[in-house]
């Protein structure tokens, strides 16, 4: 991608290295190891968890996955952070390489903004973006803990998208998901989630899980919830500021992205086969297919996976 052009957004509030507040304790205890003995397993966990974003009963759901821990947005006990986002924190890059992904992020988040922005307003609506929170080792949010091990995440209680950017490296080694914009599907994944829980689909799809209990199955509401964030994104990669930013194959970095982070692929890597009965996101052909309906899609209707027949 080339992003001389594109805004960097300011809705960030820099935790690394402590910063920004909010942080458990300040760089927080060790990384957990994603590598090494039973590195692939953890790396599926990880996987698992990304781009699950959730509803306002995110600790319900990552507990379904064995993830976060700490108080949940229901406990009572969270006291939420204040900070307000002041953008990037240029003196918490370690190295160059740091930097220029810390740049990457932002100008992804206001790329998005600025497509969200436009399109609600086309629609007579005000778009309200979600605030990124950058961190290293761990944090704290409503919804649990966020660490290296929980994977970027969408926390519907605080708005905001909580994202350690290491995880990108796990993604590029542990399962060959390489690519600047594999990166920046990983945000417009999360900021998708944002965008159901503003017009409400997010909240909707949490009350009839707890209703119905269809939080896994190959044709479960999370499923659906899931394809439909991954349509989002196409969206976004297809209709925003971004398109003009493109190099070759980078399309194919995002669709790559999109495949590796398939239930189906993740639990054959994991044990060997698969178990639909308890997919969360979907197969690696599903979220390619609606990334790519989004991706050749002019509005929200053409990523209607709750009516479609077929995922």
């Amino acid at each position: 991608m080339r992003l001389d052009d594109i805004r960097r957004s300011s809705n960030i509030e820099d935790r690394r290295g402590g910063g920004g507040g909010g942080s458990s304790g300040g760089g927080g205890g060790p990384r957990l190891p994603l590598r090494g003995r039973g590195g692939i397993a953890m790396i599926v966990v990880v996987l698992l968890l990304v781009f699950f974003g959730g509803g306002d009963t995110m600790g319900t759901l990552m507990s379904i996955l064995g993830a976060g821990s700490g108080p949940s947005s229901q406990s009572g006990g969270f006291q939420a952070d204040t900070t307000s986002p002041k953008g990037l924190d240029q003196p918490a890059n370690s190295s160059r390489g740091e930097a220029e992904t810390a740049d990457r992020v932002a100008a992804v988040l206001g790329s998005n903004e600025d497509f969200w922005t436009a399109h609600f307003a086309k629609n007579g609506a005000t778009y309200t973006p979600a605030t990124l929170v950058l961190f290293d080792n761990q944090t704290s949010s409503p919804c649990g803990t966020a660490s290296a091990s929980t994977g970027p995440f969408y926390c519907p209680s605080d708005k905001k998208i909580y994202l350690d950017m290491s995880f990108f490296e796990e993604m590029d080694r542990g399962l060959g998901a390489k690519g600047d914009f594999a990166q920046a599907y990983v945000i417009a994944h999360e900021v998708a989630h944002h965008v159901q829980d503003v017009t409400g689909i997010l909240p909707k799809a949490s009350r009839a899980m707890r209703q119905q209990g269809q939080s896994k199955g190959a044709d479960s509401i999370s499923v659906r919830l899931e394809l439909q964030a991954d349509c989002y994104a196409g969206l976004w990669a297809g209709q925003s500021n971004i398109t003009a930013a493109l190099e070759s194959g980078d399309i194919e970095e995002a669709l790559g992205a999109a495949s590796a982070v398939g239930d189906d692929r993740l639990q054959k890597r994991a044990q060997g086969f698969a178990v639909p009965d308890s997919f969360t996101h979907g197969t690696s052909a599903q979220r390619m297919t609606w990334f790519k309906k989004g991706l050749g899609s002019g509005d929200l209707r053409g990523c209607d996976t709750f009516s479609a027949r077929d995922l």
